[in-house]
Formats: structure tokens, C-alpha cells, sequence
């Protein structure tokens, strides 16, 4: 039986760097474009690097996911070693991703067994997807399984941020340009879900003290957490992260907190200053 191979977009982030170089994961290109420049975002890959293209060019730079071609690319390359993929990408919700992908493994159909999945989530949500799913064709279990372990995860994985310019969101349909300048000039800051897929904005808040308040209220939203991270915009967690964790650590201290800096492709959404929890349940007990 040939080995299970695992795809994702490469704006994937994981807990353990070396994730990314797991022999049985390839990474499908997401790059973000700029005005005058492209860069491919990549799980290790610091936003600290790419701010001042940020800063040059407020509010226009683009996530592109994997496209149907690159994607046929990627496929047909494993099918050289494996006819068992299982294809797991950002939320259709946000990106075309999953889309492409489905149409991707069209013309494959009859040859490999390829399994394509919509996270309904991105940046380290889609890591942790992909991390357990790895875990499971380490240890052998069948595509089957492994597909089925994917979907049952997806219901319990949930994910909030808040960001400090508005602009992001105005430059990805999710309030409108005046909204935007408004918000700016009265120092909103929105607070984001990922709800049935989407980002939506839950509420806005007035400062960063609230901001963290609603973050912290909706992770004790959750009796039992198997996952808890925390993202951030710099490449290591500053003391307004670190508040965050210690309080969280005391109200849930036999979970580990993880930390993750977000990349560019998770920037164009919730910009160079956002922060941001991501969320999976412990399974419950059957009774």
C-alpha cells in the first residue's frame, strides 16, 4: 500500500516548526501581492520580515491561494509516489483554495484516491488540522481514517482576532471604505470570528484593554480546551500577549498555551498589529 501524502497551503502555521518539513506534507504556494511585488508566504516565515511592505502599501496587499494549476502540479507530482492525498485548505469561506483544489483533482479522478477538505479555518486553525492528520498516517491509520478524524475536528476548532486598522477589512469586503476611515478616526478595533467559514465581525471595541477582555471571555467560553494558541503579529510574544497567557494559564492550567507568529498571508486580513486565539475542544465523553 503506498503512503498517505498530506497537502496544504503554505500559510499554514504550526506549533512545531519542523511540521513543515515532514517527509509525507507538501506545501501548495499561497503568495501575497503587493502593487509592484510578490512574496510567497511560507510556515516559518516571520511578518516581521515583510512589515515595511506592509507599511508601504496600507490596505493592498493580496492573499492569492493555490491555483487550479498549481495545484494539478502538485498532485501529479505524488501521484508518482502515492495514489492516497488527502488535500486540507484555508476556509472557502475566505480564499478559493479549497475550490481549486476540488477542481485540481478532477482529472484525477479514477487514478489516486484524493481527498479534498475545507478546514473552515486558516493560519495555525489549518495547522493544527494538519498536524493531527499527520499524527494519524504516523501511526497507520487508513486514508479513510484519517479523513474522517479531519472532518470530526473541524466542529470543535474555533477562532477570534482583533486587529487595529480597519483598513484590512475594508480592503476584503467586510465593511465599507467610509466605515473604514471612521472606525480609524475613532480608534475602533474590530473583533473577528470565523463562524460557518467566514470572517465576521462579533463587535467592536474601543482600546486594546477591552479588546483583550473579549478575547480571554470568549476562550472561557470553553469548559475543556485540547489546543489553545495564541497569535501574534511580532516574532516573539510581547508583554500584552503574555498578559493574555497568564491570565488564560490560570483559569485553564493544564493546558499548554502555544504561540504562533501569524504571517503575511494571515496580515491582509488582520494587519501588522493584530492578536488573535485559536480554539479546539476537547472531544467529549460519550455517555
Amino acid at each position: 500500500m503506498t503512503p498517505i501524502h498530506v497537502v496544504t497551503d503554505s500559510s499554514a502555521r504550526f506549533l512545531d516548526p519542523t511540521t513543515a518539513n515532514h517527509p509525507l506534507l507538501t506545501l501548495a504556494s499561497v503568495t501575497v501581492r503587493f502593487p509592484d511585488q510578490v512574496i510567497e508566504d511560507q510556515p516559518n516565515l516571520s511578518l516581521q520580515d515583510h512589515r515595511s511592505l506592509f507599511a508601504a502599501n496600507p490596505g493592498q496587499a493580496l492573499a492569492d491561494p493555490p491555483t487550479v494549476q498549481q495545484l494539478e502540479r502538485v498532485f501529479s507530482e505524488l501521484q508518482q509516489h502515492t495514489d492516497q492525498i488527502i488535500s486540507i485548505h484555508t476556509s472557502a469561506g475566505i480564499n478559493s483554495a479549497y475550490q481549486n483544489a476540488m477542481r485540481a483533482s478532477e482529472s484525477f479522478r479514477g487514478r489516486s484516491n484524493i481527498q479534498i477538505i475545507d478546514s473552515t479555518t486558516l493560519s495555525a486553525g489549518l495547522g493544527i488540522l494538519v498536524t493531527d492528520a499527520l499524527r494519524a498516517v504516523d501511526r497507520g491509520d487508513t486514508l479513510d481514517e484519517v479523513v474522517r478524524l479531519v472532518r470530526g475536528l473541524i466542529p470543535r476548532l474555533y477562532a477570534v482576532f482583533f486587529l487595529d486598522d480597519l483598513i484590512y477589512l475594508e480592503r476584503n469586503g467586510l465593511v465599507s471604505k467610509s466605515q473604514a476611515i471612521l472606525g480609524n478616526m475613532m480608534g475602533v478595533l474590530p473583533f473577528l470570528t470565523v463562524e460557518h467559514g467566514q470572517l465576521i465581525t462579533m463587535e467592536k471595541v474601543r482600546n486594546r484593554p477591552r479588546a483583550q477582555e473579549k478575547l480571554i471571555e470568549f476562550v472561557t467560553e470553553f469548559s475543556a480546551i485540547k489546543h489553545l494558541v495564541l497569535l501574534h503579529s511580532a516574532p516573539e510574544p510581547d508583554e500584552e500577549v503574555r498578559l493574555v497567557a497568564e491570565r488564560l494559564q490560570a483559569l485553564y492550567p493544564d493546558t499548554a498555551i502555544g504561540f504562533i507568529n501569524y504571517g503575511p498571508a494571515a496580515a491582509t486580513y488582520i494587519g501588522l498589529n493584530g492578536m488573535g486565539a485559536v480554539v479546539m475542544e476537547t472531544e467529549e465523553e460519550p455517555t
